[in-house]
């Protein structure tokens, strides 16, 4: 909301037209949110999933994600796309083994593997 004030772009446009003075600066922060949103979902079902056999470990992986998205969102908007990379590798640090984990836990479920 604060960037749509800001640069004054009104619903229902997400993102500010070509012919906008600002297009770029607005851009860059709506995209930044966006993203937050498209990862926020798979990222919790995740969490949730390797919660119920590795519930510290969910934790933290989720709190690397958390940081990692506010940092990418930041970056996003200070630096433009460029300054989305160290957020994003931060974000990487806690889904990407959450992702791996998932296979663990599935496997562990099955009663293929034993469980910790």
């Amino acid at each position: 909301m604060r960037a749509r004030k800001l640069y004054d772009v009104q619903y229902p446009l997400l993102y500010a037209d070509e012919s906008h003075a600002n297009r770029d600066d607005f851009n860059c922060i709506q995209r930044g949110h966006q993203n937050f949103l498209e990862s926020w979902g798979p990222s919790s079902v995740l969490m949730v999933v390797n919660g119920i056999l590795l519930p510290k470990t969910s934790a933290v992986c989720g709190a690397l994600i958390t940081v990692g998205r506010i940092i990418y969102g930041i970056g996003y908007a200070l630096k433009g796309p460029d300054g989305r990379v160290p957020g994003a590798m931060i974000a990487h640090l806690g889904d990407f083994p959450l992702f791996l984990l998932s296979f663990y836990t599935g496997a562990a479920m099955l009663g293929w593997v034993k469980k910790n």
